[in-house]
């Protein structure tokens, strides 16, 4: 059902919008494991390997928990389960607690 709303959402936002408008959806989650910058970079790649995804952003959190992975793409179905998969092997290493569609059009 969660899904259904999504794409009903991202349906009525493209439609809305007029040709040439990019339509973007922000992710926001955390992933534990990150460690230094090479951890960075390799989940950042990852990420970015999954449709559409524009540009994605790891942040140290202030407060002492874990970093925070930011997605913006123009697929507003990315799910927590496909940003695991495109970890592949890493997924064993790094792994994606949350993830979810934060902003949309």
């Amino acid at each position: 059902m969660k899904h259904l709303l999504t794409l009903l959402l991202s349906l009525i936002t493209i439609a809305s919008c007029t040709a040439g408008d990019p339509v973007t959806f922000v992710y926001q989650g955390e992933v534990a494991g990150i460690m230094c910058i090479h951890c960075t970079n390799k989940v950042e790649a990852a990420m970015k390997k999954l449709p559409d995804v524009q540009s994605v952003k790891i942040t140290r959190n202030e407060k002492g928990g874990l970093p925070k992975l930011e997605i913006i793409a123009t697929n507003a179905r990315i799910t927590r389960e496909d940003a695991v998969k495109a970890l592949g092997d890493d997924a064993k290493m790094y792994d994606i607690r949350s993830l979810k569609l934060v902003k949309a059009p």
